[in-house]
């Protein structure tokens, strides 16, 4: 391999930066921008009309009889949770997600109890899980990561079991099924994330899907401060409306979704069929009998094989202008807010070594060809450069 990668004085693989996400918006532009000057026109421009078409819309897509729209996903899940009425005990999560997850247990005065993930899937290790369940445990939040399902079937027997709730983390999983059932229908609840990285966005904002109409009730009027609008509240609630700007956009985003997850679902086999066949990378095993909307294109790095460190590799791709992530790094057990859950990377094996050399590639619906094959031949350029870099990578001495 003669053509040298940009880390080593090489021409990058792009004269301007792939972004890590693209929401598809190219399609909506002028019928959400028609929808936006009727906003406008209106003045109504919050939890409005178009709040509540989203919520239709979003409910009969999924299949569920209730969908509530929120400011964010963040918000829904502290919302969601609270609609329990949990006092007290632990709550069993994930520690390889989004620190989001622990912040809607830790705001709602629920002890976190972090619980390993799977090596192939990433997702919670139903294992693990049964060994980590307690007297004191209330309720288990599992997390789709990347848009992967979790076994839902696995986690809602343990729940059974041990009479736990069970509220999933779907903030990647909009679009995904498992079994031919659409995420959104598993649990007591499943909270979604509409941030631009989503295979479906509202830009920003959040939607709980759920069959229970007293979560549903609870999560509408805690969205409103807590009150049904005359200002008496019946719950301690957030400002976590939805704007009808949000909304309209979602609305007109909705009938692509499921193209939209074809797409991407078409990168991630190109992806693997490019560096399958690399040395020392691994990639994310998609649950049985499950789609993933593929919200992030994860790979798992063997430095051992592949020659570099994850992070070595992050720094060699962006030198050919390609946008990583190195998601979920550091894990909640890592997170500088929670310094009581650091019990060491052995309690939490798997996730340590994931979190420690996964490497999240550029990933939305709109990567072209060129792109792809373009990423794929500068991953390839760097693993075949790989001593040489480590080579020009180590300190110099003095």
């Amino acid at each position: 391999m003669s053509e040298k990668p940009a880390v080593l004085g090489g021409k990058p693989a792009f004269e301007n930066v792939v972004p890590i996400a693209k929401p598809p918006l190219k399609a909506i532009i002028d019928r959400t921008l028609l929808d936006y000057k009727k906003i406008l026109e209106s003045r109504m421009i919050t939890n409005f009309e178009f709040v509540r078409k989203l919520e239709e819309a979003t409910a009969n897509y999924i299949g569920v009889k209730h969908c509530l729209a929120t400011a964010s996903c963040t918000s829904t899940l502290m919302l969601t949770i609270k609609a329990l009425s949990i006092k007290d005990g632990d709550a069993l999560i994930p520690s390889f997600t989004f620190p989001a997850t622990a912040h809607a247990i830790h705001w709602n005065n629920l002890q976190i109890r972090l619980v390993d993930c799977h090596p192939q899937t990433f997702n919670m290790n139903v294992e693990d899980l049964q060994e980590k369940v307690t007297k004191k445990s209330r309720i288990v939040v599992p997390v789709h990561v990347f848009g992967n399902p979790c076994d839902t079937k696995m986690i809602e027997e343990v729940a059974e079991d041990n009479g736990l709730k069970v509220i999933y983390d779907a903030a990647h999983a909009f679009g995904a099924k498992h079994d031919d059932v659409p995420v959104g229908r598993f649990g007591d609840a499943e909270v979604f994330s509409g941030s631009p990285t989503k295979a479906f966005t509202t830009v920003e904002g959040g939607i709980v899907a759920t069959n229970n109409a007293e979560i549903a009730e609870k999560v509408e009027i805690g969205r409103n401060y807590g009150h049904h609008g005359n200002y008496n509240c019946e719950m301690p609630g957030l400002s976590a409306r939805m704007s009808e700007l949000h909304a309209a956009l979602g609305l007109n985003l909705l009938p692509h979704v499921a193209s939209d997850v074809e797409k991407r679902n078409h990168v991630a086999r190109r992806y693997m069929q490019g560096l399958g066949k690399l040395p020392g990378i691994r990639f994310q095993v998609i649950t049985a009998n499950s789609k993933s909307t593929y919200k992030d294109f994860g790979i798992l790095i063997d430095k051992e094989k592949f020659g570099l460190d994850r992070d070595q590799f992050a720094a060699c791709l962006q030198k050919e202008n390609i946008m990583t992530r190195k998601y979920f790094y550091p894990p909640i057990h890592m997170q500088k807010c929670y310094p009581e859950l650091n019990t060491g990377d052995s309690a939490l094996p798997n996730t340590s070594f994931v979190s420690t050399n996964v490497l999240c590639l550029p990933m939305f619906s709109e990567l072209i060809e060129e792109q792809i094959m373009g990423i794929v031949e500068a991953v390839s350029k760097i693993q075949g450069h790989a001593e040489e870099i480590r080579s020009a990578l180590q300190p110099q001495k003095p």
